[in-house]
């Protein structure tokens, strides 16, 4: 297979925090966001003010757009575009299909909804937001070099996860429903979103801790957001026993036995 310099699958397994990732140049989703950028984007607010134009009639030049990276990409690396989408293994979802369409219409797509990690991803959404923006209010009230230090790579790290959780649950949970409905989505995948999801909880409440040491005042609040990740936590163990085990590729390595 040619080797298009490229991780195959890491964009599904990664906290999406690009600028601290040390894969991204071997990331096709980063190089190719990077690429667009450098287009001027697709500047979707700017696209639908056109008159006369469906979505569908937008979005089909989006696609298009894409495609165009794709080629030069493969140009500059001296292969085809064949060449990648075999060497990523590229499917609808790479193109933004996602599991929740690919079950619509199946009987178990409603069991997401209803588990107890998604409602408890949204609460701890909710309270953390609130909370969030009381201790931004009085930011003031500790000292300016506490302020630049921890306390600020704390509350940015609690800030990126806050809503990724729910996000990678929502694939986890999608991808597992799917495989148990109709058998076709490899259990390897969804455990890597869903060890993904414990990271960014693991991270998060060593964010929090932190904060405390500096909020004292929101001990209550940071207390109970503490226990709702702590039993986020320990669901998402439970429902998805292999997920810590997972191996993310270009994250962490095989380490061979003898």
């Amino acid at each position: 297979m040619t080797d298009a310099g490229f991780i195959p699958g890491i964009y599904n397994y990664c906290d999406r925090w690009c600028e601290r990732c040390d894969q991204r140049l071997h990331c096709m989703s980063f190089v190719m966001g990077k690429k667009i950028e450098e287009r001027g984007g697709f500047h979707f607010d700017r696209e639908a003010s056109r008159e006369g134009d469906s979505i569908w009639t937008r979005l089909k030049e989006v696609f298009e757009s894409t495609y165009d990276v794709l080629q030069e990409l493969a140009h500059e690396r001296g292969m085809e575009v064949e060449d990648i989408y075999a060497a990523e293994n590229i499917d609808k979802e790479f193109l933004g299909e996602s599991y929740e369409s690919q079950v619509k219409g199946v009987k178990c797509n409603a069991k997401v909804e209803k588990t107890d990690i998604i409602r408890m991803c949204m609460i701890y959404e909710d309270l953390a937001d609130k909370y969030l923006e009381k201790i931004y209010e009085s930011m003031d009230d500790i000292e300016k070099e506490k302020k630049q230090d921890l306390t600020d790579e704390a509350l940015e790290v609690v800030n990126w996860y806050l809503d990724l959780i729910q996000a990678k649950m929502r694939r986890a949970l999608y991808g597992y429903y799917y495989q148990v409905c109709s058998k076709h989505i490899d259990s390897g995948d969804y455990n890597g979103s869903a060890k993904v999801a414990l990271l960014s909880i693991d991270r998060s409440i060593e964010g929090w801790k932190v904060i405390l040491e500096y909020f004292p005042a929101y001990q209550r609040e940071i207390a109970h957001l503490l226990i709702i990740l702590e039993q986020l936590r320990e669901d998402i163990e439970e429902h998805f026993p292999e997920a810590r085990a997972f191996l993310r590729p270009g994250f962490e390595k095989i380490v061979a036995s003898f």
